[in-house]
């Protein structure tokens, strides 16, 4: 029920950029998805780190990311990475963190990871940066590892904060805070529809493909 929440918010908001610019409460709407992805992240590195298939999530991110680069940019119209680095990083912080290696190490190898991610940022464009590294690490310790939506939801506004505020991004993505309602609503029920694996990472490339071909044909 989640990644479909997910999909559905993205979806929402990719058709909002292309096709209706100025209206506004659709990307309002799309800024619910980014926040309910890194909670998907971080319950992916969970399953993945239990099962011992931890290097295979990892080699699905990284194809999902080069297969989904050319399509972002074409919709973006600008030089820029896809989120699938966005979630890269968040994956490699968290098997940093969850690493058998002395507390100081982890933290001070975490920090230098997120201090590359913020580095980066300044010379090129990736979707949320770290902001959006940083969202599914909460997700992974309030949300997976607890369930403590109410942190969390503090959480997102300090994010949010540091988004705007350090980032200089845009105020529209405070409606990224209230993600957590239906993160909390559908967790209990979340079994009850599972999406197939590959669709749920190849709907990203895919549906901004479609996307681009639609706005080719409508769109003058």
């Amino acid at each position: 029920m989640i990644k479909l929440f997910a999909l559905i918010t993205m979806l929402i908001d990719h058709i909002g950029l292309i096709f209706f610019p100025d209206i506004r409460w659709i990307r309002y709407i799309g800024r619910l998805a980014m926040p309910v992805f890194g909670y998907c992240i971080a319950r992916g590195f969970y399953y993945s780190k239990e099962h011992g298939t931890l290097n295979n999530y990892i080699k699905n991110l990284l194809i999902l990311t080069i297969a989904s680069e050319i399509p972002y940019y074409l919709m973006e119209k600008k030089p820029a990475i896809d989120i699938g680095l966005t979630w890269l990083i968040s994956v490699i912080v968290l098997y940093i963190l969850e690493g058998d290696i002395p507390n100081l190490k982890k933290i001070a190898l975490a920090g230098l990871i997120l201090l590359f991610t913020a580095g980066l940022y300044m010379f090129i464009s990736f979707d949320y940066g770290i902001y959006g590294s940083l969202t599914a690490v909460c997700m992974y310790y309030l949300m997976i590892k607890k369930n403590d939506p109410y942190n969390m939801f503090l959480a997102l506004v300090i994010l949010w904060a540091f988004y705007v505020l350090i980032m200089r991004q845009a105020f529209e993505q405070f409606f990224a805070v209230f993600s957590i309602i239906p993160i909390a609503l559908l967790k209990p029920i979340d079994e009850r529809v599972k999406l197939p694996k590959r669709l749920y990472y190849w709907f990203y490339p895919v549906h901004m493909i479609v996307l681009l071909i639609l706005e080719r044909i409508f769109v003058k």
